[in-house]
């Protein structure tokens, strides 16, 4: 049977250097060269976070692909897993860990030229996100404004672990202002590093599953709840995309959130409907999968209950070694050829307006 796969997240490969050669002041450029001699140049001021992603060695697999320098250097993975079309992530979006931070929005207009001239071809198979950043809302909106309307440029991603405020703070009114004035969506993606943020702050983990266990999913709960008790959804009318963290987390929220509207809306913004449904409206990334390796949860079943035919998008997260392959949907019990449709390309399709 024929069918058109989209992949909501594919992340590029770019390392620190590669983004300094697009810094805009060539006297600020040549001192970011030589101002990092005490760690890899191709580093720069983006800090890595020291986590052993490989299971104390016995991970075989290449946590990252230092090869995507171009769109195109996918073509061959792509075409072997069956993937049509690519919505890039950015690569380096530890933005957030740049410790000097007079630095960060010149390297998060540096990413965002290096991702339209690189990444988003528009070419009917290579799109992508815009990076901006949660501390920095009025330059971000500046990033909207300046390549909102790039023909392969469908969509804004932030981090949701490292901005200090969560989603519905009246800080974000100007990039909710320009992403709904461009008509483009705001991805929340999940990130790891060394961050002084919610819930980074105070965890004090052992390893890293016990970090990575809560840092891909609490922070979502944390902005989603914030998202809809504060009305965002009812004042702009913007998509907001999750990703990177299973959808098995939205259930447990939306029955907290419509009991505590029930019990005491008067402390909610003025919204029309039960949050719950607002949590309906948003949209969510498949990876990662581990509720059909655990059989904890029918996922077929889940999407039915929250309501989400219409807003899972599949997402590979290549190159990461815990990707997710056409084949790891096409493997989930239950799900009928409408909804493997939706989530491999009809959804997308509306999120990104391909």
């Amino acid at each position: 049977m024929s069918r058109t796969i989209i992949d909501g997240e594919w992340h590029s490969a770019e390392s620190g250097s590669d983004i300094r050669e697009y810094l805009s002041n060539p006297e600020f450029r040549e001192n970011e060269r030589s101002g990092y001699t005490a760690g890899p140049n191709e580093w720069g001021p983006i800090q890595w976070d020291g986590w052993d992603r490989s299971a104390g060695g016995r991970s075989s697999i290449e946590i990252h692909q230092p090869d995507i320098n171009d769109a195109e250097d996918v073509d061959t993975v792509r075409e072997r897993l069956g993937i049509d079309r690519v919505v890039f992530s950015p690569g380096q979006f530890r933005m957030t860990t740049i410790p000097a931070q007079d630095k960060q929005v010149p390297y998060m207009r540096a990413l965002n030229d290096l991702t339209v001239d690189r990444f988003a071809k528009g070419d009917g198979t290579y799109y992508a996100k815009l990076f901006v950043m949660g501390d920095h809302p009025k330059e971000s909106a500046k990033e909207i404004e300046r390549h909102a309307d790039e023909d392969g440029i469908v969509g804004a991603m932030i981090t949701d672990v490292g901005p200090t405020f969560p989603m519905g703070h009246k800080s974000y009114e100007p990039l909710y202002e320009a992403a709904e004035k461009h008509d483009i969506p705001i991805i929340l993606h999940s990130t790891t590093g060394i961050v002084p943020g919610f819930p980074i702050t105070g965890m004090q983990p052992t390893n890293f599953a016990e970090f990575h266990t809560l840092a891909h999913t609490v922070p979502k709960m944390w902005h989603a709840n914030s998202l809809v008790q504060r009305g965002i959804p009812e004042r702009y009318d913007v998509d907001i995309g999750f990703w990177e963290g299973g959808i098995s987390w939205v259930p447990a929220l939306a029955e907290r959130l419509d009991r505590e509207y029930l019990e005491r809306s008067s402390e909610f913004a003025d919204l029309s409907k039960l949050p719950s449904e607002y949590l309906s409206e948003f949209y969510y990334g498949t990876q990662p999968l581990p509720e059909e390796e655990t059989g904890m949860v029918d996922f077929a079943n889940l999407i039915e209950r929250a309501d989400l035919g219409d807003q899972v998008v599949y997402t590979s997260d290549r190159p990461h070694q815990d990707f997710d392959a056409p084949a790891a949907i096409d493997n989930i019990e239950g799900l009928s050829e409408e909804q493997r449709r939706k989530i491999f390309n009809e959804n997308a399709l509306a999120l990104f307006d391909l």
